[in-house]
């Protein structure tokens, strides 16, 4: 049928999406911006998203062991797929008394 839509030759690999991501603490800091922008495939692991951000910016490589992803206001474990239109933040501990 022509103009039909067959979504077994649709590739989500192929789509790539720009995204912001807020930075915050030591990490914003050390990268000298509150806001950096990654292109990547959606959706995407969190885990897989910051390995791609350690490989981008020295900092978050550095400090890749600690460096949380928030993803929506709420920690992400590193298998939660992050979506287009997600609200991301890069999270180091911080301490204080």
């Amino acid at each position: 049928m022509f103009g039909a839509f067959d979504d077994k030759h649709f590739d989500r690999a192929e789509i790539k999406v720009s995204s912001t991501i807020h930075v915050f603490s030591v990490l914003a800091e050390r990268i000298g911006r509150r806001e950096i922008e990654v292109d990547t495939t959606m959706p995407i692991p969190a885990g897989e998203l910051l390995d791609i951000l350690a490989c981008q910016y020295e900092a978050v490589n550095d400090l890749r062991r600690v460096v949380r992803l928030a993803v929506n206001h709420a920690y992400a474990d590193e298998d939660l797929l992050v979506n287009e239109g997600d609200e991301l933040a890069l999270i180091t501990p911080t301490s204080g008394g």
